[in-house]
């Protein structure tokens, strides 16, 4: 068992995406950095969709009941381990009785804790990703508080690794993402995407797993007509018509009618769960061949330390 002695910010249970079921109006949710999520699974030996916990910004601490190995990766922030120093991306054995802090992101917004064993979390539709909004997924379908103690079964001896230097990403306040043009592209004007791809924009306060908005000294403007709403994803990018683009994440609705002025490529996906207030943000136009390639590349470079067997 685990429990949470301070749940920070917002610290959720996230797995799998909830596939299939967007012509019903359920989002996939699942992490909101996968890529993190999946890092810190592959140091516990376990699969890479396997549950584990999201904290947002402020970090969170939780005490072990029993023994197993855990694993902190995402947002470079401070861990301690009954007050001594651990590091992230590595294998830490804990006892039980242990507890373990992780502090307020210095860099990046959210990290990711994963352990040797199995939460055992409500699963809906397929997966045990906490879908906020819909009151569903993870631990009672909420964000999780001090006090709350989560079963853990199935507890595995894996051999402690550490996360290859060169597969560790590293997050910074200053984000570039790749992005293809999409359907209203062609009705953002010469200065909107100045703005978007050289001047940059700075995320707001109106930030979460939904989506962040970014403003900035000037707003882009898109004059594109009256549409009705049309499917969106993760990655989509919207522009209102206040002029402050919205970067959709993995708990955004499944349709929307505001102009679709871009689509953040597969590759560079995980960023989006990174973006911290106060972020600085441009875009880098890309074409979808553009973005075959470097997904096929990001997969090339991950694939043999992800899917390796964990003895």
């Amino acid at each position: 068992m685990i429990e949470v002695l301070n749940a920070g910010l917002q610290t959720t249970i996230q797995a799998g995406i909830r596939g299939g079921h967007r012509h019903f109006g359920v989002p996939g949710s699942g992490p909101a950095d996968l890529l993190s999520m999946s890092l810190a699974n592959r140091l516990v030996g376990a699969d890479a969709i396997q549950p584990a916990f999201e904290m947002s910004l402020t970090g969170a601490s939780f005490r072990f009941h029993s023994a197993m190995m855990v694993s902190v990766t995402g947002a470079e922030a401070s861990l301690s381990l009954n007050g001594v120093e651990a590091p992230m991306h590595a294998t830490v054995p804990v006892a039980a009785g242990d507890e373990l802090e992780v502090a307020p992101a210095r860099h990046g917004c959210r990290s990711y804790l994963a352990i040797s064993g199995r939460l055992n979390v409500s699963e809906f539709l397929g997966s045990g990703s906490t879908y906020l909004p819909g009151g569903f997924g993870g631990y009672e379908g909420r964000a999780l508080k001090a006090g709350d103690r989560i079963g853990v079964s199935d507890v595995r001896s894996v051999e402690k690794l550490e996360t290859p230097h060169e597969l560790r990403p590293l997050f910074n306040d200053n984000v570039l993402l790749q992005a293809c043009p999409s359907s209203e592209f062609e009705f953002l004007n010469e200065d909107a995407q100045t703005i978007l791809f050289e001047e940059g924009l700075k995320a707001t306060q109106r930030s979460s797993r939904m989506g962040v908005e970014l403003s900035g000294d000037r707003v882009v403007s898109c004059n594109a007509p009256e549409k009705q709403s049309s499917p969106v994803f993760p990655g989509s990018v919207q522009c209102p018509p206040e002029g402050k683009p919205f970067i959709l994440l993995a708990d955004a609705q499944t349709t929307g009618g505001y102009p679709h002025i871009l689509q953040v490529i597969r590759s560079d996906r995980f960023q989006l769960g990174q973006i911290k207030p106060g972020a600085r943000v441009r875009f880098m136009l890309r074409t979808p061949d553009d973005a075959a390639d470097r997904l096929r590349a990001r997969w090339e470079a991950y694939s043999d330390w992800l899917l390796s067997p964990v003895i």
